[in-house]
């Protein structure tokens, strides 16, 4: 049993990944299943067994990538020592990593913007656990002194506020920014202070 299952993990990563090179070349709405297909080297039969939609693969790429920039950010803030230090070293990688998957973003920018659904799709995978990790920090920050400027009955309301500080960033950067130096700059902000 666990052989068929091994086998199953192996043909949805290869569409993944597939599906990716077609969304970074074409965009959503040119990308067809038979396109995906094609680069997967599957027939369209296998990719309905899998996934319904393209949409669906589209949505299964999406939280690989910003898994792997969520995974990557909270690695390089777990690795500072100070709540603070790990505050920012999060919300700057976070910034950066968002840059570096920027690709497959900018090629279907413009589907995700006229659709509210992905926005809301987007939005509430990344809070969820965005929300974890701030509340986590900001447990520590609480404990340890370094955020005496908070109240214990504010923390929730601080971690909603960071999140939605960083969501909005992050958005930003996903989906309007065309200049990549942009990026740079509000990392060097929040890293050296306004």
């Amino acid at each position: 049993m666990d052989i068929i299952k091994e086998k199953d993990e192996q043909v949805r990563q290869a569409i993944l990944q597939a599906a990716l090179r077609v969304f970074q070349k074409w965009g959503l709405n040119k990308t067809t299943m038979e396109d995906i297909a094609r680069e997967a080297g599957k027939g369209k039969s296998t990719l309905y067994y899998y996934y319904k939609s393209k949409d669906e693969i589209f949505d299964a790429v999406l939280k690989i990538q910003l898994n792997n920039i969520l995974s990557k950010a909270e690695e390089l803030a777990n690795s500072m020592s100070s709540a603070k230090e790990k505050l920012k070293k999060y919300i700057v990688s976070c910034i950066c990593e968002m840059g570096k998957y920027s690709t497959i973003y900018s090629i279907a920018r413009r589907e995700i913007n006229m659709s509210r659904g992905y926005l809301e799709k987007i939005r509430s995978f990344l809070e969820e656990r965005e929300e974890k990790f701030i509340r986590q920090v900001l447990n520590h920050g609480f404990l340890s002194s370094e955020f005496h400027f908070i109240d214990e009955d504010e923390l929730e309301t601080a971690i909603k506020a960071i999140v939605g500080v960083i969501h909005a960033l992050e958005l930003y950067l996903m989906l309007e920014n065309d200049d990549p130096k942009q990026i740079d700059i509000v990392a060097r902000l929040i890293t050296n202070g306004i």
